[in-house]
């Protein structure tokens, strides 16, 4: 009797994994892209590095659960990092599980090279963005319950966080923010088209830091230009407004689509430190890529 009854119970989970599979199989969407760039760097060092392009993404949507499972090259001989980004469950209008990126730089808009927005951040390594609860009111309206991972040094904090964004007609305009511990972000977005340019401008403030005690206030202005179908060319000025000195930078993307290639070229010229370019040494970087 046990044994018939183990049977059923091996039977019944194979049912019901082999059509977990079918469905993730089904539901399932990849892509990502390749290429090659060269990277001249302003302290005289010139890299040519062709594997920093490679990137495949895997996008998986049972309509209960999302998941998106990153594998990216690092530059070292087949060497890979593998990341998920998202992984969450929904219901309805509502949303649990790990987020890329907070709700309270929602409003940010256009180019985000260099800054996306006051983020909500108590530490170096501690935000928001593994942990949440979102709840989609409206098209517009996103409120948050948001939390950090706890640390060798910190607790966990959960926090609130809120963004709207509506389209006026002629010009988009956003708010968003929120707090987390003692940590806090505002930020304001505009933008508008003007026949084949879009303009975008953002400000953010807040504080960061365990005790709150870091104020960041930064602007970001930047133009997408629309020269034809094929060539886009795209430039963001950005200013930390809370450090001395008032440091800024520049960056510019210029893109040009052929058939199935985009050759493109990104210069990045100022005096901001953020670590998404490389602590802000100046850099021109010419390359060619492809999506699939």
């Amino acid at each position: 009797m046990k044994a018939i009854k183990l049977a059923s119970v091996f039977a019944v989970s194979a049912v019901a994994a082999a059509v977990s599979t079918s469905t993730l199989a089904a539901d399932a969407i990849i892509t990502g892209e390749a290429g090659v760039e060269f990277v001249t760097i302003d302290d005289g060092v010139d890299e040519l590095d062709g594997t920093d392009l490679g990137e495949l993404e895997l996008h998986v949507d049972t309509g209960i659960v999302y998941a998106e499972l990153e594998f990216k090259t690092t530059g070292d001989d087949e060497g890979v990092t593998t990341g998920l980004e998202k992984l969450y469950v929904k219901q309805g209008a509502v949303s649990f599980g790990r987020f890329d990126g907070s709700v309270s730089t929602g409003s940010f808009m256009g180019m985000d090279e260099i800054y996306s927005g006051v983020d909500l951040v108590t530490s170096t390594d501690n935000d928001t963005d593994n942990t949440g609860i979102r709840y989609k009111a409206t098209p517009e309206l996103t409120f948050a319950v948001e939390a950090t991972s706890a640390t060798d040094t910190e607790d966990s904090d959960i926090g609130f966080a809120l963004s709207y964004v509506a389209d006026l007609g002629g010009f988009k305009a956003g708010v968003s923010g929120g707090s987390v511990g003692d940590a806090n972000a505002v930020n304001v977005g505009l933008q508008t088209q003007a026949g084949p340019a879009t303009l975008s401008l953002n400000y953010g403030s807040g504080a960061k830091g365990a005790t709150g005690d870091t104020d960041v206030e930064q602007m970001t202005a930047s133009i997408a230009f629309a020269a034809t179908d094929a060539l886009t060319l795209t430039l963001e000025y950005s200013q930390d407004l809370e450090t001395d000195g008032e440091p800024s930078a520049t960056y510019f993307v210029g893109e040009f689509v052929s058939g199935d290639l985009t050759y493109y070229v990104k210069n990045y010229a100022g005096d901001t430190s953020e670590a998404t370019i490389d602590a802000g040494s100046e850099r021109t970087i010419v390359g060619v890529k492809t999506f699939f």
